[in-house]
């Protein structure tokens, strides 16, 4: 499990590794809509994944998992406060975080839970 640590401007972007992979990962506030925007890119900035809308308590690329250039694992959007709602501006890295899980690893926390 690793946090996606999340910058306060309204568009942003970071290189990140994930799974041993330097992916590059964009961000921007929707102001006209009150939602996130993540654009995943390989880090030579070509598109891989385009305009997810961040949801919260949601698996943000599990459905788009087939697609080429994708990190293994699957990044989430979850409140850490357990309560449900949409996501204002400033809420990212107070009241949820992006986390990624290694590939296999959500699945072991539900057994575990089970």
């Amino acid at each position: 499990m690793q946090i996606i640590p999340f910058k306060e401007s309204a568009a942003w972007r970071a290189q990140i590794t994930l799974s041993n992979v330097i992916f590059l990962l964009y961000f921007r506030w929707n102001a006209m809509n009150q939602y996130w925007v993540m654009n995943i890119n390989s880090r030579n900035g070509e598109p891989i994944l385009l305009g997810v809308k961040i949801v919260s308590n949601f698996n943000l690329t599990e459905q788009f998992s087939a697609i080429t250039g994708m990190p293994e694992g699957e990044i989430v959007c979850q409140n850490i406060i357990n309560e449900w709602g949409d996501i204002s501006r400033f809420d990212m890295g107070e009241t949820t975080e992006l986390i990624y899980y290694e590939a296999g690893e959500i699945e072991s926390l539900v057994e575990v839970n089970a």
